[in-house]
Parts: structure tokens; sequence; C-alpha cells
């Protein structure tokens, strides 16, 4: 598969009060930083075909370094992945963190940016490829499931309750994914509204309840066989629209009301970065 440019953004919303010790001060703030990765996939056959060479190089230090004529230009980021890191790496330093928050009662969000073919839904979905090459939201999916089976062994008292939403941004109209097919949603697709209390949300928008990692596929298969799709100059399947995958994790201890937590956890592909008339879509 194709491994591109992702840009990560991690938003971490602290879900409780203030703290009281220097160190639970600094977490806190680590939680709430906005973190950016990028990620390089190798160099296609096309690309090769028509001459082209390796322009960049990841150090060690996490830095990008692009090679031009008049001399090489250095760029630091919280984490490069080169071409050679594979999916399992990636969601271990990028998605496991966000899996631990959310358990942590943070809300987060992470989304891929960059031009299309980069590789940004190979990164988040590739739902249908095989054990190795998953992407972070199948990934995240299932390490959900295993955290709250070993939570709940732990912890008799504690009940988890997860649901899930699927929508699409097209040609800034908003499109529930996991609901009736396109042709029979309003043509002005759901509203975004603010409730005093709720905060800003998409009324009308499908929030399903699940059980198991299972159900979750089933839900990104259903929810991806809806998105909109196009051959372009770029790529045979471009994804020319946003798709925000939101899990949301409530957890109640019956015996520590303390322990209750709501959070969200959003995971974003968006649409390729670049001007669409280059694309030929």
């Amino acid at each position: 598969g194709r491994k591109g440019c992702l840009a990560g953004a991690r938003i971490g919303v602290d879900a409780f009060g203030t703290s009281m010790e220097d160190a639970v001060a600094k977490e806190k703030s680590q939680r709430s930083r906005v973190c950016v990765a990028v990620r390089c996939r190798p160099i296609s056959e096309k690309e090769t075909a028509a001459g082209a060479t390796v322009a960049l190089h990841v150090s060690d230090d996490n830095q990008l370094v692009l090679r031009h004529k008049g001399g090489d230009q250095s760029y630091a980021f919280d984490h490069v992945f080169g071409p050679e890191v594979a999916q399992d790496q990636l969601f271990q330093t990028l998605g496991m963190t966000q899996l631990n928050q959310a358990f942590d009662g943070y809300n987060s969000t992470i989304f891929a940016y960059g031009q299309t073919g980069s590789g940004k839904t190979h990164t988040m979905l590739n739902h249908r490829g095989g054990e190795q090459e998953r992407g972070i939201i199948p990934r995240i999916s299932e390490g959900l499931f295993t955290r709250i089976a070993e939570l709940t062994l732990r912890h008799p008292n504690r009940r988890f309750l997860v649901q899930c939403s699927f929508m699409e941004v097209y040609n800034e109209v908003i499109y529930d994914l996991l609901g009736p097919s396109k042709k029979d949603q309003k043509s002005g697709g759901l509203e975004i509204k603010e409730q005093k209390g709720l905060g800003v949300y998409v009324k009308d928008l499908t929030e399903t309840v699940v059980e198991d990692s299972a159900k979750l596929g089933q839900l990104i298969e259903e929810g991806m066989s809806h998105r909109a799709t196009a051959a372009t100059k770029m790529n045979d399947a471009s994804s020319r629209s946003h798709c925000i995958f939101t899990i949301k994790l409530h957890q109640k201890d019956t015996a520590d009301s303390s322990q209750n937590t709501i959070c969200k956890l959003n995971l974003v592909d968006l649409a390729g970065s670049e001007r669409a008339r280059d694309t030929g879509a």
C-alpha cells in the first residue's frame, strides 16, 4: 500500500478541574497540546517511471530534511515517520496515546492532512487491508474493546457505553454516512446546531450503540461504501470529501461517581489539500 504524508493533530480537552500539583499540571498541559506528525510515503512506480527521485531525508531527531540544489532545509516536528515505518508503529505512537487519554476522560482528535495520493486514507482507515496494513481507525476500534474487557474484569462496578457516528462533508454539505442513502437525505444535508449545555452538534446525525469491535468494523465498512470518491489525475480512487468518525465513550462506576466520564474521540480523514482543478476531479 502507499504511505504518504500524515499531519496528525491531537487536541486533548481537559475533562476535569484544575490541578493541585505541578506534576499534574504538566501532565494536563501535555494532554491539551497539539502534536504534529509527518509521514512520508515511498516513491511510486509512476513517479519512478517519470524520472523522479527522493528529495527528502528523515533524521533521528524528528527532523525532515528537504534537499535543494541551493542547500538542504530542515523542518522539526513532534514525530517524523519515514517510508519504512509500519502501520502498527504509527498506531503505537499516535493512536495508542489518544486511546489512553479517552479512558482518562479526555476528548481528542486525530486528523490526516495532505494532497491526493499522499496516503491519508491508507494511514487513517485501510479497513480492508490485511492484519499488518490496517489503519489507525480500525486499530483504535479493536483496542477500545480490548481495554473495556480488561477494565471490566479489574473493576466489576465499572460500566461502559460506546456510541459511534460517521459523517461526510462534501461540497460544504454534511451527510450522514450511517443513515439513509444520500439521495434520500435532505438536499441541504444536515444542520450544525449549538445548544447550551450540549455545545455544537450536528442535528439528526445517527449515533449507533456498539457492543464489540466487529460491529464497529461493520459501521466503518457501511460508512465508507457511501463516501464520495472519484478517479483523478493523482489517484484512481481519490476521497473527494472529508469524513469524521466519532467514538463517544461513556464510563460509569456504580461505587465511585468520581470515575464517571464522557469523552469523544474524533478520527478525521480529510480530502486532498490541493486545488480541485489540479486533480482533474
